[in-house]
């Protein structure tokens, strides 16, 4: 091997690429702690969608309560960023699929909200004080959310243990509140106080040992955990590493070309003497990047047009991202997101119908949230590419063996929420904010969680001064919480759960029930739950 070809390998390798890929590097860790791998005989997916920058929630759920909670609180707060309180049907006006009127995009974005009064008041417990509209951007997720596919949960955030206003200065707080990598840390470990762990999927994969031909899985070289966002500490474990996709990829290497020399991968291997530390590690890295390159060049690839036949609400193909034309709106989508799910509806595919997987977890990134100026003219572009992706995500998996909507669950998450009050024309770096949830099988048409006091200054601020409050509002639901009640839809057991949630336990209803701490995903689960309608 000439030392040039030895350095473009191991660059290839170290960037991202084989190794990355299958897993390699970290089974040089040992003594983590194992629990037997569980054996299911069913199929589900969890699929995490980050949105990076800090997304506005409180501007694509809007609150809609009584009393603290109402819009006109909200209103007050937010000022000229507020979402104008103008019902809105999903109805098409001309090409456009959204209601809301205006000129200009800040003010189809600020124009009115979907409300669900009529459906939602129907529903068993209903609770006016939690009620809530979407913006107008987002007609399709509206459109969700009144099908009881969807939901949202709300007023969520980084916490160590539970905490009020009034206990601000002698609870333990997140370290680096408000700094975007220390929190997008805490989303990815699920662990606030510690944002040197593993990531919380990683910890699972290595529990459920899916690096072993008797884990989970049975060693598949996908893995448990795929990536089309890029390396994620998130699905990182000690003994386990994402699978890292580009979603225009259907290949790692090209096996069917010169380029590619499998001999070359042996000969590492026999260059390596059986007894050297990194010749076992080498070898099934080796091994697993081939079977995963030819996985993709095969099951994958095969998968191209596999929804040709549907349309997204513009007509268009599934998928396809639609123009500024189409929108009407002054600019086209970045179709990021689109094309993700475009790749994790094909993924899922393969590893539910062709591999005979049972668990897979998925992570999607959108960039672009951290609108400290210009708030108006940017988020409605980015909402209406979430409601269109999901849309068509949703589409996919209906058109799969007869719908399997039920057993692929979507679960979003930011880097923290915005100020509910503006800085003239965008917000700044804050604390709680809102995910949203869909498929899995979920009642959905609910609230999860309990919205904030929305006045500047009030119960919920962490400042107490109208004249100088931002609105940095205090979480009333822990990350671990919402990431704990996911895990268990996938089937985590309730005495793992502090493995990968050590702080869990202080959001226990019932000390030593890790589940009294959970959401409530349906509403046969909701009695003794309080944080859930």
């Amino acid at each position: 091997m000439t030392e040039l070809n030895r350095r473009e390998f191991f660059k290839a390798v170290l960037g991202g690429g084989a190794l990355a890929a299958s897993g390699g590097v970290g089974t040089l860790y040992s003594g983590f702690a194992r629990a037997a791998a569980p054996a299911f005989d069913d199929y589900k997916a969890l699929v995490v969608f980050y949105l990076y920058g800090g997304n506005d929630a409180y501007n694509m759920v809007i609150p809609m309560g009584s009393g603290t909670r109402s819009y006109d609180e909200y209103a007050n707060s937010r000022g000229g960023i507020a979402v104008a309180n103008k019902g809105l049907t999903a109805d098409r006006q001309g090409n456009n699929p959204y209601a809301a009127g205006g000129s200009s995009d800040a003010e189809k974005y600020l124009g009115g909200l979907y409300t669900f009064d009529d459906y939602v008041a129907g529903l068993d417990g209903y609770r006016p004080e939690t009620h809530i509209g979407i913006n107008a951007m987002m007609p399709e997720l509206a459109q969700l959310y009144r099908d009881g596919r969807a939901a949202s949960v709300v007023n969520v955030g980084s916490l160590v243990e539970p905490v009020t206003k009034n206990q601000l200065g002698e609870k333990k707080l997140p370290p680096f509140l408000f700094a975007h990598n220390h929190q997008t840390r805490a989303m990815e470990t699920g662990w606030a106080d510690n944002l040197s762990a593993m990531g919380w999927a990683g910890r699972l994969a290595d529990l459920w040992e899916a690096h072993t031909a008797s884990g989970v899985n049975g060693g598949s070289a996908l893995g448990l955990n795929v990536s089309f966002g890029g390396n994620s500490r998130l699905m990182t474990g000690r003994m386990n590493a994402p699978s890292v996709l580009s979603p225009s990829s259907s290949r790692l290497f090209d096996t069917r070309q010169d380029r590619f020399d499998a001999d070359f991968f042996r000969q590492l291997n026999r260059e390596l003497p059986d007894d050297h530390p990194l010749h076992r590690v080498l070898r099934s890295a080796n091994r697993r990047s081939v079977d995963l390159s030819n996985l993709l060049s095969g099951y994958y690839a095969d998968t191209e047009g596999m929804f040709g036949s549907l349309q997204n609400p513009y007509g268009g193909d599934l998928f396809s991202t639609p123009d500024a034309t189409d929108l009407a709106l002054s600019r086209g989508l970045s179709g990021q997101a689109l094309r993700s799910f475009h790749a994790v509806a094909r993924m899922i595919h393969v590893g539910r119908n062709q591999l005979g997987l049972n668990r897979q977890i998925f992570f999607v990134g959108m960039g672009g949230f951290d609108n400290h100026t210009d708030l108006a003219s940017k988020h409605p572009l980015l909402l209406r590419e979430i409601s269109l992706a999901l849309n068509d995500f949703t589409t996919a998996l209906d058109d799969m063996n007869g719908g399997i909507a039920d057993e692929v669950l979507v679960a979003s998450l930011s880097d923290f929420g915005r100020t509910l009050g503006n800085n003239g024309d965008g917000t700044d770096h804050a604390w709680a904010g809102c995910n949203i949830l869909l498929g899995g099988g979920i009642d959905g048409g609910r609230v999860l969680g309990e919205l904030p006091d929305l006045r500047l200054g009030g119960d919920s601020d962490t400042a107490s001064n109208p004249g100088r409050a931002k609105g940095r509002l205090i979480p009333t639901t822990a990350i671990d919480q919402y990431l704990a009640t996911l895990c268990d839809w996938f089937g985590v057991a309730e005495n793992e759960m502090a493995g990968l949630f050590p702080n869990l336990s202080a959001f226990e209803a019932t000390p030593g029930e890790a589940s009294s701490a959970y959401l409530a995903f349906n509403k046969a689960q909701e009695s003794g739950l309080p944080l859930s309608l």
